[in-house]
Order: structure tokens, then C-alpha cells, then sequence
């Protein structure tokens, strides 16, 4: 070594086996920096990605209720900062959404889903330092489908009626013979069963899809289990595969609103001063009517104690030399409120994929749909006349295979309850309108969701609840105008408002007892024959001038009863020209009501004919009447489980309990994508 150090070449040798080993070391303690540098690096960045998964994760939730709550409303940012001693890092969320259409269904129904995108992105930095990008970026997207109440054929939260506060009887509404369903049913509540009515199965009703009932199966009346009580069920229930019916299924929450008529709706009726809006659907476009009910003032009318009542009885009187308004005894005076619907021409345009939402009037509607289209009402609804679509011949189904509608949509909520109409007139043309008369075709999603307040109606708020029914329930016969001769000039003249004029009205229980009868009363006649005029009476029309067997001492005879006034929405309607039986509901769709509504009445229920007496206040109809409404033929509208009307009401699963049922769309995909693919 001496040697070596020496030797002028041994020391540069020995100055460069130095610096070598000197760079040696440098480089690998520069590498090893890199190599802990790089490590650090990735294991940052493989903490970003996880991050970015959780929080993608836990967006899916906060953009899922986002959207429940209002569908179009952008989707609001997100920012989420996490600290640590020696770095911070923010996460920025964006998330966006649209609807989209992504696949066929049987070649005509196009399946509608809400695509949701979300990307997040992060930004570290050291205390006092600038902030860095990190280059890692995830996405995800997500479809999700929202289940609507017209998901079910025929949906019902509480099987008993509008009668509930009548006990156990009173409340019960049945499925019978007539009843045909081709669609899903479903109800929170016990499903009672009537063999009776007549119809094509051995008087019992006819299901042929699934089903359900969050309760059990009943047989009528005795309130045994169906399936225990030797009924055929695989006759009754007929969906494929056997069995068609299942008890004890988890509710399905009820407790829809109209939030998404009343946000995204065009309010085509506010500023209107209007009681009614009346509106003609023709294809996508519509006309209407805007009806104010007014006080036309207030009418004095004699009660006497007798009057005639057609033509006939005016002659025989007067050809005897009489005159009622002098031989009569005058027993009361009605003073009576007369009101009149005033009608004007109402908005008009068109409505496609839209909805529109009427706030604080009666919306009442017919007519032919084109297009995606909604309608709702924080009142009562009427049904007018068929409602029918474009592009579906009438009578036959939208979801036909050989000829299916790919675009008409049609939905009806009500905030209160859905009728039928009865007879109307009609404001454009001032005829009489009946065409609910002989059967009525439902094409559409319609829903029932009103919800009687307990607090203001107590027991009785069950007479408030949303259901599916038809007008005009408890029909009793009333005497129309007529002309005849004036007993005092013999001149032709118009005798109108007839039972006014016959009987005390409205009822007053303090009128003296010998004529307590005139109140409106509507006793069934000694032969049994419906209440109500043209029932010739010949205790009441022989008792004029009201003296028996000659006697100075009046004998009253009461009139046999009446309609109550402006009851029928034609009032007065000779019985003659009532329609008790109006034919056949065929729906091609949907039906939701939060309470099972009467569609066919028997006319001799006791609750609503208790003791023939007029008391609407308390839903009592007098006299007994004839069976009245309409049989059931529903099919369902398959398109309906992919595409729902604009702003249709949302159903809430109930199978997982607590907050997670507060769910309305059924999540159909979800995937992580980076930002280049």
C-alpha cells in the first residue's frame, strides 16, 4: 500500500477508486430516496383511489335522495376535506344527471331510467405550500329506475271503505263474480272475496296476474281464510305459475304526494277564478272551460199541502173546478240558496311530456291523449267521458304486440278522491252529456292519494281519504219541470222546482207536528218499488183538497218522498230516466287509492239507508234504491313497469323498514369508469 501510495499512478488510481466509491454511494442513496419517494407516492395514490371509491360510494345515497326529492334539480357539488399532520387533501364531487332511454321492451315500450354520473377528483397540499393535483380521477355512473303506483294494476293501501267509522259491515268492500283483472293487485290489507254477482266464473271473481296482500284472503261474509275455506283458488287466482296469490307480504309503503306536479307542473289554471276547470283532451293539444259556481240569490217557494205533479193532476183538478193554490192549506215557506255554474272558455294549448298541475279548483276531464302527458288536482277529480289514447284504437290494449303504442302516456292524480261522472252539461255545447252512462274506457295511470285529516274529522276522516268511485251513488226519482195550465188563466205555463213546493226543505225538525211528514222524506212505497217521483202516489194525489170523506178538518197526506235537492247533479231527473246500472269500467292501466272506493252499490246497505232519512252531512241516502255503477274489466298496461307518466307519484318499498324504504327508484346498474374511457 505504501508502494503503491508512492507511486504517482497508485494515488490517482486510489483518488478515483475514492470518488467512485464516494458516487456510488450518492447514487444509490439517491436512488433509494426516489425508490421511498415513489413508494410514498403510490401508496398516496392508492389512498386517493380508495377514498374516491368511498366517497363515490357514499354519493350514490345523498344523489339517490337528491333526486327522489326533485328529479330535475341539478345535482348540487360536494366538497370533502381530510387533514392530516404533514398533508390536506380535498376531494371535489360533481355529480349530474338525465334520463335516458336504454332499452326495448317487447320491441315497443323503451325502458326509462335515470342515468347518474359522478367524478371526483383530488387536491393535496403540504401546510404553506402550493396544492397539487392528484392524478388519480374515478367516475361512476349509475341507472337507476323509479317504481311508480303504476307499477300495480290495482293498488290499494286500506280495503275498507269510506264507511269505516260504521264498524266491521259498513266498511267491508269485496272482489265478486263480475270482477275481471289481467294486471298485478296489491293491498296493505285484507282482500275479501264474494262469491256473488254473476260474471263467467261460477260467480266468483277472476285474477290472472299475482296476487298480494299484506294481510290475508277473506271469504265474505263469514271472514274465514280463503284458502282454508274449500274456494277454488286455482280458479279464482289463475296466474302462471300456480299459486297466483300470496298473504303476508311486506306492506308497500303508502304515502305519496304530488310534490313533483306541484314543482315541475305548468300551473296553466292559476290566476283563473274558477271553481271548475273543465278540460278536453284532443290528441296533444286541449280546450277547456272555466266553471264559477255563483249565488244567483236566494227563492221564497210555498209548501202546500198538496200539488200536482205532472200535467195529468193539473187537469183533473181544474176540469173539477178546483185550484190548489186556494183549496190547499200553505204549511211553510222554503227559502232556498240558488246557485248557478257560470262557464267562460278556459285556457288552451298543448301538453307533451309535461305535466300539469291544477291548484284549488275541481279539475274535470275527458277526451284523447297523445304523447307523455299528466295531470293533477289538489281537489276532487271528475272523470267526464272516455279517456282514450291516439294511437290505441279504443277498446283494444296499448301493449298489444301486433300493434303496440310507443308514445302515449297518460296520467291522473288526485289530491282528493276520482270519480266517475255522472250526467252533466256540457259548457261548450249546453246539451246533456251521458256518455258515462253505458261503459267508459280508461286508458292511463290514475291515483287517488287524498288523506283525510284526523285531527279536523275524527273518526269520520276516513270519508276523506283518497278513493277511486263514481258520482251520483244513491239515486232516488225527483219531479221535473213541466207545463201544464195556470188554474187561473188556463194559459200554458212552466211549473218548475215541483218537490219544493211539496215538501219542507231543508229538513227542519222543529216544524209543528201535524205536518212534521213534509219534511224530504223518501220512504219506500207499500209496493216496494224504488224511492223517489214517478211513483204515482194515489193516497197523496186522491187527498185533495186534503178533507177525508168530506170533513171540514183537514186530513193531511204526505207526499211520498224525493231526491234531495241538487243531490243529482242533473237534479231534478224523473226515475224513469235515472241510469242505475251504467255498464262496464275497462281500464287499460293503473289504478292507485289510499282507500278502497265503492264501484257497484246494492242501494240497501244500512248505513247509508238507516231509518229512511236525508242527512248528507252524515252520509245518509233515505229510501233504499236499486243496485247502482258499473262492473270491473281491468287490464293492465305492461308498459308501465319501464315508462311512467311525467311526475306520476312514487311507490316506497317497505321490505327493509326505517329509512332505507324512503326509496322510490330501484337502482339498475352501477360501475366505476375512469375519466378517458
Amino acid at each position: 500500500m505504501i508502494r503503491i501510495l508512492k507511486n504517482e499512478n497508485g494515488t490517482i488510481i486510489s483518488f478515483v477508486a475514492a470518488i467512485s466509491v464516494a458516487l456510488v454511494s450518492v447514487i444509490s442513496a439517491v436512488s433509494l430516496t426516489d425508490l421511498v419517494a415513489t413508494d410514498q407516492l403510490k401508496t398516496q395514490y392508492q389512498q386517493d383511489m380508495i377514498q374516491e371509491e368511498i366517497l363515490l360510494r357514499s354519493e350514490n345515497r345523498r344523489t339517490h335522495l337528491s333526486i327522489e326529492y326533485n328529479q330535475n334539480r341539478p345535482l348540487p357539488p360536494r366538497t370533502v376535506e381530510i387533514n392530516e399532520p404533514h398533508r390536506n387533501t380535498t376531494y371535489n364531487i360533481n355529480s349530474r344527471s338525465r334520463v335516458k332511454m336504454i332499452s326495448n321492451f317487447m320491441g315497443y315500450a323503451t325502458e326509462q331510467v335515470v342515468e347518474v354520473t359522478s367524478s371526483i377528483t383530488a387536491k393535496r397540499a403540504r401546510p404553506f405550500q402550493n396544492a397539487n393535483f392528484s392524478p388519480i380521477q374515478r367516475s361512476t355512473t349509475r341507472y337507476m329506475r323509479n317504481e311508480s303506483l303504476a307499477q300495480y294494476q290495482y293498488f290499494t293501501d286500506k280495503e275498507t271503505s269510506e264507511n269505516a267509522d260504521g264498524g266491521h259491515d259498513a266498511s267491508l268492500v269485496k272482489f265478486w263474480g263480475p270482477d275481471v283483472f289481467h294486471g298485478k293487485v296489491h293491498s296493505n290489507d285484507d282482500i275479501w272475496i264474494q262469491q256473488a254477482g254473476g260474471g263467467s266464473n261460477n260467480n266468483w271473481p277472476t285474477f290472472y296476474d299475482m296476487v298480494t296482500t299484506a294481510g290475508i284472503f277473506r271469504k265474505y261474509p263469514d271472514g274465514t281464510r280463503l284458502a282454508e275455506s274449500g274456494a277454488p283458488m286455482d280458479q279464482i287466482f289463475r296466474h302462471e305459475p300456480a299459486p297466483g296469490w300470496q298473504e303476508n307480504v311486506s306492506s308497500i309503503i303508502f304515502s305519496p304526494d304530488a310534490s313533483d306536479l306541484q314543482q315541475n307542473g305548468d300551473r296553466i289554471f292559476d290566476g283563473q277564478d274558477c271553481d271548475i276547470a273543465y278540460v278536453k283532451l284532443s290528441v296533444s293539444g286541449f280546450d277547456s272551460y272555466v266553471g264559477r259556481i255563483e249565488l244567483d240569490g236566494y227563492e221564497n217557494f210555498t209548501v202546500y199541502s198538496w200539488y200536482p205533479q205532472n200535467e195529468n193532476w193539473v187537469n183533473a183538478v181544474i176540469n173539477a173546478g178546483g185550484n190548489w193554490f186556494e183549496d190547499s192549506d200553505s204549511l211553510w215557506v222554503n227559502q232556498v240558496a240558488i246557485y248557478d255554474t257560470i262557464w267562460s272558455p278556459g285556457p288552451s294549448g298543448t301538453v307533451n311530456n309535461r305535466s300539469v298541475y291544477v291548484d284549488g279548483a275541481e279539475l274535470w276531464i275527458e277526451g284523447t291523449v297523445r304523447g307523455r302527458q299528466t295531470w293533477g288536482c289538489s281537489e276532487d277529480v271528475y272523470i267526464t267521458d272516455n279517456i282514450e289514447y291516439y294511437g290505441t284504437t279504443p277498446g283494444t290494449p296499448p301493449d298489444d304486440e301486433d300493434s303496440p303504442n310507443r308514445s302515449d302516456y297518460f296520467g291522473l292524480v288526485s289530491e282528493g278522491k276520482l270519480f266517475i261522472k255522472y250526467k252533466h252539461i256540457d259548457p261548450a255545447e249546453g246539451t246533456l252529456r251521458d256518455g258515462n252512462c253505458n261503459n267508459i274506457n280508461m286508458y292511463g295511470a290514475y291515483a287517488a292519494i287524498g288523506e283525510g285529516d284526523v285531527g279536523l274529522y275524527g273518526e269520520m276522516s276516513c270519508h276523506y281519504d283518497g278513493i277511486f268511485t263514481f258520482e251520483y251513488q244513491h239515486p232516488h226519482g225527483s219531479t221535473p219541470n213541466f207545463v201544464a195550465a195556470s188554474p187561473y188563466t188556463l194559459q200554458e205555463t212552466t211549473y218548475t222546482y215541483i218537490d219544493l213546493h211539496k215538501y219542507i226543505f231543508p229538513i227542519n225538525h222543529f216544524v209543528p207536528p201535524n205536518i212534521g211528514g213534509f219534511n224530504l222524506h223518501g220512504a219506500p212505497p207499500p209496493d216496494g218499488l224504488p224511492c223517489g217521483y214517478n211513483y204515482n202516489y194515489l193516497n197523496y194525489s186522491n187527498s185533495y183538497p186534503n178533507s177525508a170523506n168530506g170533513s171540514p178538518t183537514y186530513n193531511y197526506v204526505e207526499p211520498y218522498g224525493t231526491d234531495y235537492p241538487w243531490y243529482n247533479p242533473v237534479w231534478p231527473e224523473d226515475r224513469q230516466d235515472i241510469v242505475f246500472e251504467r255498464g262496464t269500467i275497462h281500464l287499460y292501466g293503473a289504478i292507485a287509492q289510499r282507500r278502497r272506493g265503492f264501484v257497484h252499490r246494492s242501494g240497501i246497505d244500512p248505513y247509508n239507508h238507516p231509518n229512511n232519512e236525508w242527512d248528507l252531512d252524515d252520509f245518509h241516502y233515505d229510501g233504499y234504491h236499486p243496485s247502482t255503477g258499473y262492473y270491473k274489466d281491468y287490464h293492465y298496461d305492461q308498459r308501465f313497469l319501464f315508462v311512467q307518466p311525467p311526475d306520476y307519484p312514487q311507490v316506497y318499498n317497505g321490505q327493509w323498514g326505517g329509512e332505507e324504504a324512503l326509496t322510490a327508484f330501484d337502482e339498475q346498474t352501477w360501475f366505476f369508469i375512469t375519466p378517458d374511457e
